[in-house]
């Protein structure tokens, strides 16, 4: 079961990190960018260390004052699963 959710985890952050990487190539280049609610989702439902890892590495959706939901739900998100994660080895 642990080696199954770290895969998973693995493969959507993964996927979340290449969202991000897009949306901030877009965002350079002025063109048609990724909804924010597509990158919460991903970050919401497993891709929260590659969001954050997005977000950070690449400078993107940072400022605290114009994108607090995103950061606060990256965090969140990364808590959230980190309890699965424990649950799962102690079960």
């Amino acid at each position: 079961m642990l080696k199954i959710y770290l895969i998973v985890i693995g493969v959507i952050s993964l996927i979340t990190f290449i969202a991000f990487a897009i949306d901030k190539r877009q965002a350079k280049e002025e063109r048609r960018r990724i909804p924010e609610a597509i990158l919460l989702a991903l970050m919401d439902f497993g891709g929260a260390v590659g969001g954050l890892i997005g977000m950070y590495a690449l400078r993107h959706k940072t400022i605290f004052k114009t994108k607090f939901h995103f950061v606060i739900t990256a965090w969140l998100a990364s808590i959230l699963q980190i309890a699965i994660l424990i649950y799962i080895m102690v079960v």
